[in-house]
């Protein structure tokens, strides 16, 4: 399977279009919000009330008091040769901090997609194969609270259990297995929820169409139908919610992350929006664009793989 060379180049524009487009809004939100970054940034190194030539002084070494376009024009410049500048507060360059925060959330995204998938697709099916069930009215259920109950109060109550109770984990999280297991858990419950219902109304959808139901009058049983017809139709329509779900996961860092002290890069980009740090935030909100761009170009070839009518279009 292939994608011919003028649609792949319509898709790389709309995504690099994309990607500027959230730069440029990430540019003016970081510079809208309350706070002088120089200021914060004085005050973060120890300096309580810092005089105005003291901040001046850190706005012209900044280049914060130049026009805005022309800070953007210097940053996105920068990004596009691979310059993601230094960071406003260590001074570092802002790829090599990435470097080392990186791998950590991806090993506890990866995890967190792991059980997420693991629980919601035998959870949507079971579901929607006995429906009406009580054990589909007690999924549903807990898809709703794991839904609606707020990440970082989960997080909370399973600290407080696991870490201060039963001492079975880390409160505080690390790049080990243990160390991310918690947070990882947390991450995935409400792409549990959502995904296992998503499930089932797919499958009910899928087990109600008329090859099903014909198979099913030849004397099929419902798990025959389910694994010999239903699943690739089922599986097809779930790819672009899971290529999301998986830079959701990557994007929904930055809370977990920081409600349990993860070295990752979700929770730099926190310590950087709390004194301003642009060359840091700014690319985070670049990897998070690119997150989304990258599963919507995945979503498209999986989806072309798995459905013949869509590659038949995309050679048309």
């Amino acid at each position: 399977m292939s994608i011919p060379l003028p649609q792949f180049a319509g898709r790389l524009l709309s995504g690099l279009l994309v990607l500027w487009m959230v730069s440029m809004l990430a540019f003016l939100i970081i510079h809208m919000a309350p706070g002088d970054p120089a200021r914060m940034l004085l005050s973060a190194s120890g300096l309580d009330a810092p005089p105005a030539e003291a901040v001046a002084q850190k706005r012209r070494e900044l280049g914060l008091n130049r026009p805005l376009l022309s800070q953007y024009a210097s940053w996105i410049g920068g990004v596009v040769q691979g310059d993601f500048g230094v960071s406003y507060r260590s001074g570092k360059p802002v790829w090599l901090m990435y470097r080392e925060r990186l791998p950590a959330t991806l090993l506890m995204a990866g995890l967190a997609l792991t059980v997420s998938l693991s629980i919601a697709i035998p959870l949507g099916l079971i579901s929607a194969i006995k429906r009406h069930s009580l054990l589909d009215h007690a999924a549903q259920f807990l898809a709703v609270i794991g839904a609606a109950i707020p990440g970082f109060w989960i997080a909370l109550v399973l600290i407080l259990v696991f870490a201060a109770k039963l001492r079975w984990l880390p409160a505080l999280g690390s790049a080990t297995f243990k160390g991310m297991l918690l947070p990882a858990i947390v991450l995935a419950l409400p792409n549990i929820a959502l995904t296992s219902r998503l499930i089932r109304a797919t499958t009910l959808d899928v087990l109600n169409q008329q090859y099903i139901v014909t198979a099913r009058a030849k004397g099929r049983s419902e798990y025959g139908l389910l694994f010999g017809h239903a699943l690739p139709n089922i599986a097809a329509s779930l790819i672009t919610p899971i290529s999301l779900e998986l830079a959701f996961l990557l994007t929904g860092t930055v809370i977990i992350e920081t409600v349990f002290a993860y070295p990752g890069v979700g929770r730099m980009a926190v310590e950087a929006a709390l004194v301003g740090d642009m060359p840091v935030l700014g690319l985070a909100v670049l990897i998070a664009g690119g997150m989304y761009v990258i599963a919507n170009w995945c979503a498209d070839l999986g989806m072309a793989a798995l459905d013949p009518r869509l590659r038949q279009n995309t050679a048309n």
